[in-house]
């Protein structure tokens, strides 16, 4: 490491005696063309934003940190950068693109480095079957050799080109995780006066470490180019000693209570905790502890105590613990800077909890996945434009166990998409006349991106109002994020000048009469319906009708089928009052596959805790007699349930034949979304309609 030590101390003395402005201008060259592209929509746009203003003053403002300023009250935490990694032995190009873009919006850049042995091992779930169950992903370690070093370089060059600072973070100032133990436990780390090492067991615990090598460390990444280092349960020695060995900023993580998003914690089960409020000894506790790091810690972060935002046992955008903590912290006057997140995807919200004083900084980190440009958006008074996270959690892949193996955003197609790919999207050599048949998710974002590429677009829908099948989100709180992602995308054809024809079905002959030279054709699914003996009885529903028909839905419940839109019809029905009794054929209700780990996580802390809710899997549905519903078990067993109101999943099939009738009803008829038959998910639905419509 002397070689490299010594080239990263020269580029130190570089970047302080001003040569890093060759970058600058280079950059300005290349990006000359993108900027007369774009000022003439500049300026179209500036009457309208000197109107609207800057609608989050406080969370864009400068924060003065000791030595340093923010350029904004923005922090960024860590990133699932282990599905952006391939097999390269370096930091792959996704992995510096998404730091990069990252930077363009927070103050706070929070990046790992990771260097280890080759060949790479990987995780297995024998190793240690509760916690790394991901074995697909490889532990992210990069050749230890200067020609790498060179790209985590620029990576950290790229960063502080935006104005942004670089916290070090994962376990740094203790060394890394060690699976199964305690936190905060060590005896030979001089973690026994630390402030922060009280909380409940969190599955790992930092292998042991010395002042001195903790400050080693310390001093080593300042060496790399970090601006701030993460202390987790850090010792008031350890903290005194970095503070005086460097000038890296120390933040200090807070993880008093451990309550989560769904309000689990020592106060229950998920659904009688909803408020998520910590209580007064917890709260008394975290503000001691905040006392004691005044003058030593910079930044006191409150993350994983809490979420802030999403709730999704009562459908609101709430506090969460994190907040109650900071709030706390600051009315007692605590002098220390104070950020504080989880589910805080709101910006005009965030902003609010600044202008309170319940907090000085944000964190925020999914919500910079789903809008890249969230920060230039409110600067410029458009926060509405701001494209919502539904925090899905698909960003950590789908499936941590069965793949997809790498990160996408549901909301955001160009986030985790490939470099090539994005680089490659030209622009139209001729402005067309676009129809899009269809109002779904699929039909409104490709009539986006055809009118954002300068298209005039003419969207078809047949029903009364916009939003295909995600229409039922305005029928339960469950899944309350993608309402507002559906209402976000209605929003956006209004404002994008698209001309919205509703209660019109569109055929060949009328798209073909009126001279369209591109057809984009999202007729979407529809819902399966069962040909079950007794299947057509007043009391039984499909999923549709079951969430538009709540009143007429009796006490006791029985869903037949599960998978990822049963379960959560039967969770919003249980969560609505009613009792819920689940017969299903396979052996998971919900396929991770079709949902990913961490949500799965939140649906079966309630669907196998909750009282009022049954299931029963590996079972047959023999058929429907009045109130009665016939099934066999598992192990052939003939048996019934009593029902008052019966509903039935049968799974959704592709409006593929009414798609088709539009062939030739234009020189160019495109086919997108569930119409295909190769989608049936909003995150490959989104994406699909972007490329397609990239292209016209």
């Amino acid at each position: 490491m002397s070689l490299i030590k010594t080239l990263m101390g020269r580029r130190q003395f570089m970047i302080a005696a001003g040569f890093a402005s060759t970058c600058a201008l280079t950059c300005k060259k290349l990006a000359d063309y993108k900027i007369r592209a774009a000022m003439a929509a500049d300026t179209a746009a500036a009457a309208s934003v000197k109107a609207a203003g800057n609608r989050c003053p406080h969370l864009l403002s400068p924060l003065s940190v000791r030595n340093r300023v923010l350029k904004n009250r923005i922090m960024h935490t860590i990133s699932p950068i282990y599905t952006l990694q391939g097999p390269e032995n370096f930091p792959a190009d996704a992995w510096r693109n998404h730091y990069s873009n990252i930077a363009k919006n927070a103050a706070i850049v929070t990046m790992e480095t990771s260097f280890g042995k080759f060949p790479r091992t990987y995780h297995t779930k024998e190793e240690n079957p509760e916690y790394w169950s991901w074995e697909h992903i490889s532990d992210n370690s990069w050749l230890d050799i200067p020609p790498v070093w060179n790209y985590v370089e620029r990576a950290m060059e790229d960063i502080h080109c935006e104005g942004s600072l670089i916290l070090s973070g994962g376990n740094t100032g203790l060394g890394a995780p060690v699976p199964g133990e305690a936190s905060g436990q060590s005896g030979k780390s001089g973690l026994q006066d630390s402030p922060l090492s009280t909380t409940g067991t969190t599955g790992m615990r930092e292998a042991p470490k010395t002042v001195e090598d903790i400050v080693k460390d310390a001093k080593e990444k300042e060496e790399i180019g970090y601006d701030l280092y993460q202390m987790d349960s850090p010792s008031l020695e350890a903290v005194q000693a970095v503070r005086a060995a460097t000038n890296l900023l120390i933040v200090s993580p807070l993880n008093i209570g451990m309550r989560g998003a769904m309000g689990v914690g020592s106060a229950g089960l998920p659904w009688t905790n909803t408020t998520n409020k910590p209580s007064e000894s917890e709260i008394a506790q975290a503000v001691e502890a905040a006392k004691k790091l005044e003058g030593l810690a910079d930044i006191l972060m409150m993350k994983s105590g809490g979420s802030a935002g999403a709730n999704w046992v009562t459908g609101k955008y709430e506090p969460g613990s994190s907040y109650y903590y900071a709030e706390a912290i600051k009315k007692a006057g605590v002098k220390i800077i104070v950020s504080f997140g989880g589910g805080l995807f709101d910006p005009i919200k965030n902003d609010e909890y600044i202008a309170k004083g319940i907090t000085d900084m944000v964190v925020m980190c999914r919500a910079l996945f789903a809008d890249q440009e969230l920060v230039k958006k409110v600067a410029a008074g458009r926060a509405d434009d701001v494209t919502p996270c539904i925090q899905c959690d698909n960003c950590h892949s789908e499936s941590m166990t069965k793949g997809p193996h790498f990160a996408r955003c549901t909301v955001n197609p160009k986030w985790g998409a490939p470099i090539y790919k994005l680089k490659y999207i030209d622009a139209p050599l001729t402005k067309k006349k676009v129809a899009v048949i269809g109002g779904g998710p699929a039909g409104m974002k490709a009539a986006l991106v055809a009118a954002e590429r300068g298209h005039k677009v003419t969207m078809f829908e047949k029903d009364p109002e916009l939003g295909g099948l995600q229409k039922y989100t305005d029928y339960t709180p469950w899944n309350w994020t993608y309402k507002v992602f559906k209402d976000y995308l209605i929003n956006q054809v209004k404002k994008a000048g698209i001309e919205v024809r509703l209660n019109t079905k569109a055929t060949k002959d009328m798209i073909k009469s009126a001279g369209y030279d591109t057809v984009l054709v999202a007729t979407g699914a529809e819902v399966v319906e069962s040909r079950m003996k007794g299947a057509d009885a007043k009391n039984v529903f499909n999923i549709l009708t079951c969430y538009s028909n709540k009143k007429a839905l009796g006490k006791n419940v029985v869903f037949i089928g599960a998978g990822k839109f049963g379960t959560e019809a039967a969770i919003s029905t249980v969560l609505d009052g009613h009792k819920v009794t689940v017969l299903a054929p396979g052996e998971e209700m919900i396929d991770p596959a079709d949902i990913g780990a961490h949500n799965v996580g939140k649906q079966e802390k309630i669907y196998k805790n909750h009282p009022d809710f049954t299931y029963h899997m590996k079972t047959t549905v023999t058929g429907i007699t009045g109130g009665k519903v016939a099934y066999t078990d598992e192990k052939g067993a003939e048996k019934s349930v009593q029902a008052d109101s019966i509903v039935i999943w049968n799974g959704l099939k592709p409006r593929t034949e009414d798609a088709e009738n539009f062939a030739g009803a234009a020189d160019e008829v495109i086919l997108v979304g569930d119409c295909t038959g190769n989608n049936g998910r909003i995150i490959t639905t989104i994406r699909h309609a972007f490329c397609v419509a990239s292209q016209v």
